[in-house]
């Protein structure tokens, strides 16, 4: 405010945001991207939208976008041009998501079953929601590991559109510069693991995707049961 540069501030800003992300802090990492997009908004850059894209994916990780609401107070250009561009982070009303995959393998928008013609379809959106951002190398050892890679990656990418397609504010994008995938939302996401793991119990609480059997999923499964034990319900699986 009158004492650094716009450039000198946006430096440190990312430097501080980088680590703020390397040591877990997402929330606080999610509030100083808002910044970051309004000195860019500022500067009339469409950067900041980039940045707002950050912060979605961080909301996404951590299913909280509660978090926000101190931040926006600070920022209220930034939150009127967020209102159009990110509803779901700006506070506009959202479709929800409904991620079952404990016990049984479904979704749910809006309280209303979506058909997934692709087998492990779900399996790569739980994945996804667990594991944040990965290299479509790891994802296809980790998903498909008995098929042929051109199979994989072909499956991989009809999954993308049919995503893309069907759910409205939801699609895996790919980052050039990390070279990674990740899950873009628009809408809101309720995953029955993370809820268990908050301890809150969100329809069944069986095997993690029975149908799937791939080593990550049984990783998985076996942490759960930490989860289930404290929910009371670990005898019943």
């Amino acid at each position: 405010m009158g004492t650094y540069t716009p450039a000198h501030t946006l430096e440190e800003l990312r430097a501080l945001a980088a680590e703020l992300g390397e040591i877990g802090l997402l929330q606080e990492e999610g509030a100083v991207r808002l910044h970051i997009a309004q000195i860019h908004l500022n500067l009339n850059s469409d950067e900041y939208l980039k940045e707002l894209d950050k912060v979605q994916a961080l909301t996404v990780s951590l299913q909280n976008q509660a978090f926000l609401s101190r931040e926006w107070k600070l920022l209220p250009g930034l939150h009127k041009a967020a209102l159009s561009t990110h509803g779901r982070i700006a506070g506009r009303p959202s479709i929800v998501l409904e991620v079952y995959t404990l016990g049984g393998e479904h979704l749910n928008l809006d309280s209303r079953p979506i058909n997934v013609p692709l087998r492990r379809g779900i399996e790569v959106l739980a994945y996804f929601l667990e594991h944040k951002a990965v290299t479509l190398k790891r994802l296809l050892m980790d998903i498909f590991p008995d098929d042929k890679p051109r199979s994989a990656k072909s499956y991989f990418h009809q999954f993308r559109h049919q995503l893309r397609e069907n759910v409205q504010g939801l699609e895996i994008e790919y980052d050039s510069e990390s070279k990674m995938y990740r899950l873009k939302s628009e809408i809101d996401i309720v995953w029955d693991v993370s809820e268990l793991r908050a301890g809150r119990i969100m329809g069944e609480t069986g095997i993690f995707l029975p149908s799937s059997g791939n080593d990550w999923a049984l990783l998985v499964e076996r942490s759960l049961d930490t989860y289930r034990e404290a929910a009371g319900v670990l005898e019943t699986i």
